[in-house]
Formats: C-alpha cells, structure tokens, sequence
C-alpha cells in the first residue's frame, strides 16, 4: 500500500478544501499523467486519452490513441494506463505520478498480486512498468478532477488513430 509521503509527491498541495474534486499539481519535478478510456462496445473500440502536466500546470505532452478488439471498459481503462505509461518511458519521463479514474485498474495494478483474470498479463506489464521505475506513482482520481483526459479519450474514439 502507498504511504502519504509517496502520495504527497503527486500533489503539490491542498489549495484550500472545496467540496468538489478538482485537478492537483504534482509536487515540483514530478509530472502528473492523467488517462482515461472511453469504450465502444458495439464496434469492440476504444479511445484512450493521456495528459501529461508539470507542477506549473503545464501540459507537456497529450495523447490520443485507438485500439480495436477490446472487449470491455476494464480492458479499455487498462490499455490507456499502459499506453501513458510507455509514452512516459518513450519520453524519458522519470518522476510521475500517474491518476485515472478507474478505481479497479488503480488498486489491481498497486496491490502486486498476480492477476489471474483473463486481463492477467496487461496488469503484469504494468506492474512491471512500475517495478522498474521506482520514481513513477498510480492514484485513483475521482472524475471531476481526470476531465482533460476524458474528454480526449471521447475525441480519441471518434478519430480512430493515434496522435501525439
């Protein structure tokens, strides 16, 4: 389980209370890619988007990816945090802290049990990616504060193709 500390790294700080939850600044020289899926089932499609943002607020990189045979939104959500996570790699991105707001896919991929769902080997990749990349964080983030990468997931599944 993350510790607070580990968790403190992704946000930089409170910015006052509020009742709604809002998007947060990952502490200085840490990066926060948030992703997110929007899933098509009667075509088997999915559109994955991932921003990428510094403690300034930023963006530093966003992503629009599609992938066809997939065949839920728990395979939908899963491909777009692996996808951040090799745009991160690619990128050579160190420090991240990556939210989404697929609470199933955030806690399956901390809690380094093996997977033995048919999804078993794509939670493997990424708690792999994670392993080996000591720096890189995962966090739930409620819906309201993963906005840009879903509203890019949504343009991502109508465009059909992948752009960085």
């Amino acid at each position: 389980m993350e510790s607070n500390k580990d968790r403190s790294k992704c946000v930089a700080g409170t910015q006052g209370r509020t009742s709604l939850p809002r998007w947060e600044p990952p502490a200085w020289r840490y990066l926060k890619a948030n992703f997110d899926a929007s899933f098509n089932k009667e075509k088997g499609s999915t559109g994955g988007g991932v921003v990428i943002r510094d403690s300034d607020g930023s963006v530093q990189a966003v992503l629009t990816t599609y992938k066809d045979h997939i065949s839920s939104a728990l395979q939908a959500e899963s491909t777009a945090l692996l996808r951040a996570m090799e745009l991160c790699y690619e990128l050579g991105f160190n420090q991240v802290c990556f939210e989404g707001d697929a609470k199933t896919v955030v806690d399956v991929v901390n809690s380094k049990r093996v997977d033995k769902s048919w999804l078993g080997q794509l939670t493997e990749d990424m708690q792999q990616m994670m392993k080996h990349n000591q720096a890189w964080r995962l966090n739930f983030a409620y819906r309201l504060a993963n906005k840009a990468a879903h509203m890019i997931a949504k343009l991502a599944i109508r465009n059909a193709r992948e752009t960085i």
